[in-house]
C-alpha cells in the first residue's frame, strides 16, 4: 500500500518533515490518496484543528504546475479574518519554493492586487465579495486571472450550504467556469455538515464532475454542565458562576445577542477586578472595530500563558486560529445542533476533551438547551433547508452579469438562467426581467439588455458585492481611536454611557453630519439594543427532541432543580394529540414543531380569524389567541388553501415586508413572485397539514 506521504512533491515532503510533524492526520492522508487517484471533487469533513487547510493545499501545491505562468488554486473564505489566517499557512508551505500567495478582500494590500492582474501566478485567498467584485468592475481582466485555474478550495462550506450568500457564491463559483481554460475541481473544507447534508454538500459544485466526501468521524469528547439561573439580565450568580468555570483554562463565551455581549464582557470585569481575578476578558462581535477584534485574536494566539474569556457572538464560531481555548461557555440555548457543534469545536484541541458550560435563563431555554446538547451527543446534526428558488439572488445575479459583460444581446441574454443554474424557470425569469426594466434596473435597447440608471444607486460603497444589510452607522472614537460603531437608530444624547467594545463610555459629542460619536472612559452606562435583520429558526429534530425530554422526563432525568422546571412545563394532550392549553397568558397551541411549521399554523389562524388576533411565541412553540380549539377545529375540517394564503398575502403587503426584512435584494422582484418565495422558503404547508393530521 502507497504511503501517502510519498504521494507529495518533494517540496511539500520537505515541509512536513520540517515542520517535524510525527505523521499526517487521518483527514490529510484521506485526502492525499483522493487526490492522486481520483479527478474527483472533494469535501473534507473532519473536527477542527484536524489539519484540513493542509489537508487540502499540501495535495493541491503538489498536483500543480507552472505556478510562475498563472493562478493555479484559488481559496475562498467566509471571513477576512479567516483569510489572514490561512495566509500566513499557505505562506509557510510556499515561501521556499517561491510560490506566489495573495490576499485579496477588503483591507488588502492594492499593489499586490493590482500585481496580480497584471502576471497572473501562484494562490490567492479571497472571500466570495471580492469575487463578485473582480466580475464587476475588471470582467475584462478575469479571463486572464483565472484561466489557469486548476483548484478553487472554499472554506467552512457549510456556511455556504443555506442563506443568501451561499446562493449568491454557488452562482459566482458557476460564473468563474466560463474563464476557466481547464475544468478546475473544488475542494470545501468543514467541521460540521452533519450527514443529514451530505447531498446538499454534494450538489453545491455544479462542474460536471462526481464531489466525493471524505468524513473523519472521530470527535472529542465531551464533558457538558448545565445550570439554570432563572433571569431575564444577567445577574451576580450568573458573573460568578463563569468566572469559576473560566479559573480552569481559557475560554469563549457566547451568549446569543451583540446586546448581551456587551452587557457580560463588562459585568464580568468588573466582578473580575473587585474580586482581584487576573483574567483578561474581551467583547467580540461585528460592532466592534475590525483593529479591535484583530488584536483581540492575536492575544488569545500568542497569550503565553494568560488567561481569558472572549465574549462572542458568531463572529469566533468559525475557524478563526485563536490557538487552544479550554471551554466554552454558552448562554442561552442556540437555534440549531450545527451552531453547538461548531461552537464546541472551538474547545479540546490539545486535550481532545471538549468542555461546554449551559446556562439556561428560562424553562423553554432550559429544554431547548438540554435538547440540542442530547442530539450532539447522539451524532444528530439538524438537516439543512437551501433556498428554494432565491429570485432575489438571481436578479442580483443577473445585474451583475451585465455589469460584467457591459450588457448582453438579447439572445445571450434570453438563455441567462441557464448559465447561471438557479432553480429557477424560463416563465420566471422572464417576470423577473419585466419587473426590473418597469422599475429601471434593467434597460432594454433595440438589440442589448444594460444596466439601467436605477443599477447606479445600488453601486454605491461596494454595497453592490454582498447580501449583508448595512445599517446606517455612527461611528465611535475614543482618544486611541476607534473603538467600533453603533446604529443610527439607537437613542444617544452627550452625556449618555453606553458600553461598547467590553468597556463603559460616555458621550462627549455627536457629529450628525460626518456620522462620528466621541466617547471617554466612565462608570455608568448600558448596552446597546443592537438589532438584526435576520430572524433565526428553530428545527423541527430540536422541538421533537424537547417534547420527548418533557414527556419522558424518567428517560431524561438530571438533577432535581432542572427535573422539577421540566416537569412544570408537562401538558396533557387532548384526544387527538394536540397540547391545548389555557393559563395565566391566554389560550394556546403548543405545538413542539420547527419555526416555518409554527408560522405557517399562525398565518392559517389568521386567515380564518376575523380579528387576525393569533400571536406566535416560537421560543415555547406556542400560538396564542381566544377561542384557539375551536378555530383549530375549524382548521382540520376545511384546511387552508394555498391559494388562500397566496390571497391573504397579497391583500396585506405589510406582512409579506415583515417576512423578507432580511433579504437585500427583494426589491428586484415582483410581489407575486415576493410571495412565492415566502411560500417556499418561510412557511411549511405540507408539515402544517401533517401536523394539523390533514389528508393532501
Amino acid at each position: 500500500m502507497t504511503d501517502p506521504y510519498s504521494l507529495l512533491s518533494r517540496p511539500m515532503r520537505e515541509f512536513v518533515y520540517k515542520n517535524k510533524r510525527p505523521s499526517l492526520t487521518k483527514i490529510q492522508k484521506a485526502s492525499i490518496e483522493n487526490f492522486v487517484k481520483s479527478c474527483d471533487n472533494l469535501v473534507l469533513i473532519a473536527k477542527t484543528a484536524a489539519g484540513k487547510t493542509e489537508a487540502a493545499f499540501l495535495p493541491a501545491i503538489s498536483e500543480a504546475n507552472d505556478f510562475d505562468k498563472g493562478l493555479r488554486i484559488l481559496y475562498i473564505s467566509p471571513l477576512i479574518a479567516l483569510i489572514n489566517d490561512q495566509f500566513e499557512r499557505v505562506l509557510a508551505m510556499c515561501d521556499d519554493i517561491g510560490i506566489n500567495v495573495t490576499s485579496w478582500h477588503g483591507e488588502a494590500n492594492q499593489t499586490k492586487k493590482e500585481k496580480l492582474l497584471e502576471n497572473p501566478s501562484g494562490i490567492c485567498l479571497m472571500t466570495p465579495e471580492s469575487l463578485e467584485a473582480i466580475f464587476v468592475n475588471k470582467g475584462h481582466a478575469a479571463k486572464k486571472l483565472f484561466r489557469g485555474l486548476d483548484y478553487i478550495i472554499v472554506d467552512e462550506i457549510h456556511s455556504f450550504l443555506t442563506g443568501n450568500r451561499g446562493v449568491q457564491l454557488k452562482s459566482l463559483l458557476t460564473r468563474i467556469l466560463s474563464y476557466t481554460d481547464k475544468n478546475p475541481r473544488f475542494i470545501g473544507l468543514s467541521a460540521t455538515v452533519g450527514n443529514l447534508n451530505y447531498d446538499i454538500c454534494k450538489n453545491f459544485f455544479k462542474n460536471k464532475r462526481a464531489t466525493k466526501l471524505i468524513v473523519d468521524s472521530s470527535k472529542n469528547e465531551l464533558e457538558a454542565t448545565i445550570s439554570y439561573n432563572e433571569e431575564d439580565h444577567i445577574s451576580d450568580k450568573t458573573i460568578g458562576q463563569i468566572l469559576s468555570f473560566a479559573s480552569e483554562g481559557s475560554m469563549l463565551a457566547f451568549p446569543n445577542a451583540r446586546k448581551l455581549v456587551e452587557e457580560l464582557a463588562v459585568k464580568l470585569k468588573k466582578k473580575a477586578r473587585e474580586d482581584k481575578i487576573k483574567t483578561q476578558i474581551f467583547s467580540h462581535h461585528s460592532s466592534v472595530s475590525k483593529q479591535r477584534r484583530k488584536e483581540i485574536e492575536n492575544f488569545a494566539k500568542n497569550r503565553h500563558g494568560e488567561n481569558f474569556i472572549i465574549c462572542a457572538t458568531s463572529t469566533l464560531e468559525l475557524g478563526i486560529d485563536i490557538g487552544s481555548v479550554y471551554s466554552i461557555c454558552q448562554y442561552g440555548s442556540t437555534n440549531s445542533v450545527l451552531s453547538l457543534a461548531q461552537r464546541l469545536g472551538r474547545s479540546g484541541r490539545k486535550t481532545g476533551k471538549s468542555i461546554l458550560h449551559q446556562i439556561a435563563t428560562n424553562p423553554w431555554d432550559l429544554v431547548q438547551s438540554l435538547a440540542t446538547i442530547i442530539l450532539f451527543k447522539e451524532g444528530r446534526l439538524d438537516k439543512i433547508d437551501p433556498i428554494k428558488s432565491p429570485y432575489d439572488v438571481f436578479a442580483h445575479q443577473i445585474l451583475s452579469t451585465l455589469l460584467e459583460k457591459n450588457g448582453l444581446s438579447v439572445d445571450d441574454y434570453v438563455s441567462l438562467y441557464k448559465k447561471l443554474d438557479f432553480d429557477i424557470n424560463h416563465e420566471e425569469f422572464m417576470e423577473i426581467t419585466a419587473h426590473m426594466v418597469e422599475e429601471g434596473y434593467i434597460e432594454k435597447l433595440e438589440n442589448e439588455y444594460i444596466g439601467g440608471r436605477e443599477c447606479e444607486k445600488l453601486l454605491k460603497m461596494g454595497s453592490f458585492y454582498n447580501q449583508f444589510i448595512r445599517k446606517d452607522n455612527f461611528h465611535v472614537f475614543s482618544e486611541k481611536g476607534k473603538i467600533g460603531e453603533i446604529e443610527k437608530s439607537i437613542d444617544l444624547k452627550k452625556g449618555d454611557g453606553l458600553y461598547l467594545a467590553g468597556s463603559i463610555w460616555q458621550v462627549e459629542s455627536i457629529n450628525l453630519k460626518a456620522k462620528k460619536i466621541i466617547v471617554s472612559k466612565a462608570e455608568e452606562g448600558k448596552a446597546p439594543d443592537f438589532s438584526s435583520s435576520t430572524n433565526k429558526e428553530t428545527s423541527d429534530e430540536i422541538r421533537r427532541k424537547m417534547e420527548e425530554i418533557i414527556e419522558k422526563r424518567a428517560k431524561y432525568s438530571f438533577n432535581e432543580k432542572i427535573n422539577g422546571v421540566i416537569d412544570s412545563l408537562k401538558t396533557n394532550p387532548d384526544a387527538e394529540g394536540f397540547y391545548l392549553i389555557n393559563d395565566k397568558d391566554g389560550e394556546g397551541l403548543r405545538t413542539f414543531r420547527g419555526t416555518r411549521i409554527n408560522r405557517t399554523i399562525n398565518l392559517m389562524l389568521n386567515i380564518r380569524s376575523t380579528l387576525s388576533n393569533y400571536k406566535l411565541t416560537d421560543y415555547s412553540s406556542t400560538i396564542r389567541g381566544k377561542n384557539i380549539r375551536k378555530r383549530l377545529n375549524e382548521i382540520r375540517k376545511n384546511p387552508v388553501l394555498e391559494s388562500e394564503i397566496i390571497s391573504y398575502l397579497q391583500n396585506n403587503p405589510k406582512i409579506v415586508c415583515a417576512y423578507l426584512l432580511g433579504n437585500k435584494y427583494i426589491d428586484l422582484v415582483s410581489e407575486d413572485l415576493k410571495i412565492r418565495y415566502i411560500l417556499r422558503n418561510l412557511l411549511d404547508l405540507d408539515g402544517s397539514y401533517n401536523y394539523l393530521k390533514i389528508e393532501k
